[in-house]
């Protein structure tokens, strides 16, 4: 298991109350909860963040779709795939 470090945080009474309510009815302590929650949420951004960041070097190098050329191939692939009538 990953050494443990402290972080003090400051909470609202509601988000308080939400993590000891979700602790207690799923048999964890709010440090667990929270700990759980904060590394979803880290995690996401940080993906996130890496791809604008692969978007941003796409654009920079070139590798983009004409605005009107995405448009004309989502309704194909729209059309092909709408149930025949």
């Amino acid at each position: 298991m990953a050494k443990a470090a402290t972080l003090t945080l400051r909470l609202s009474d509601d988000l308080k109350d939400k993590i000891a309510r979700l602790a207690a009815r799923t048999d964890r302590t709010p440090s667990a909860v929270a700990q759980r929650g904060l590394t979803a949420y880290v995690d996401h951004q940080l993906r996130m963040l890496a791809e604008i960041d692969e978007g941003l070097e796409d654009f920079r190098l070139g590798r983009t779709v004409p605005h009107d050329e995405v448009v004309n191939r989502l309704r194909a692939t729209v059309a092909r795939h709408r149930p025949k009538t």
